[in-house]
């Protein structure tokens, strides 16, 4: 801890000490390692279902193209079935048993949190004041960032991902002569709930680096 505060506070420390804590009742909602390899076996699966498409544009459709378009599909569905039907089950406990999983965090991340502000506060207010505007500026241009990118898509949910599902499935008899732009606009809708989900965690680290900052900062202001 000494060495930390000579060094002057840097975020790469501060991340590693929020990675260090322990999850308490909330692991539950982390993706597990089984799930992270179905997921790889989706996106392959994607690929697989989508390349025949534009080769057929290039070389001419063929039945082996329909036959691997279809194959493709078969393995993004079956691969991403398991974590749908976990996350469903997931949220539908949590919905049930909110109360009680909601006060054995709060207890749990209490503890942490006292920890973390009494490791922050051992810092100048100079440094706290200088982190916290630099999280305040790279916050507010992620938050622009996204409002350019998706606008209101983000509060959309999965609803893109399903409506890219159900446009694949549709022209499951046809999936050659599924028109172009609805192959583009599927997997844009994809690609857009992806980059929205990443970016909204970003925006929540930051929120998580701010909120610490600023309330070492309160802690050190009345010390």
């Amino acid at each position: 801890m000494k060495a930390d505060r000579r060094q002057g506070l840097s975020f790469a420390a501060l991340d590693q000490r929020l990675r260090d804590v322990p999850d308490g009742p909330a692991g539950v909602l982390n993706t597990p390692r089984w799930l992270k390899v179905l997921h790889i076996v989706a996106f392959a699966g994607a690929v697989l279902g989508l390349a025949p498409y534009f080769l057929a544009k290039w070389l001419g459709p063929a039945q082996w193209m329909v036959d691997a378009a279809k194959s493709g599909l078969i393995i993004l569905y079956a691969a991403g079935l398991p974590s749908i039907i976990r996350n469903c089950g997931v949220m539908g406990l949590q919905l049930w048993r909110w109360r009680k999983d909601q006060v054995q965090q709060l207890d749990h991340d209490r503890t942490y949190f006292d920890h973390m502000l009494d490791w922050l506060a051992g810092f100048s207010a100079t440094e706290l004041t200088k982190a916290e505007r630099v999280v305040r500026l790279h916050l507010g241009q992620l938050t622009a960032k996204i409002g350019f990118l998706a606008g209101g898509v983000e509060r959309l949910g999965m609803l893109p991902v399903f409506a890219s599902m159900f446009l694949f499935i549709s022209q499951w008899k046809g999936l050659l002569a599924m028109p172009t732009w609805q192959v583009v606009l599927g997997v844009f809708l994809v690609l857009l709930y992806v980059v929205v989900s990443v970016a909204n965690l970003m925006r929540i680290r930051l929120q998580l680096y701010q909120a610490l900052l600023l309330e070492a900062e309160k802690r050190n202001a009345t010390a």
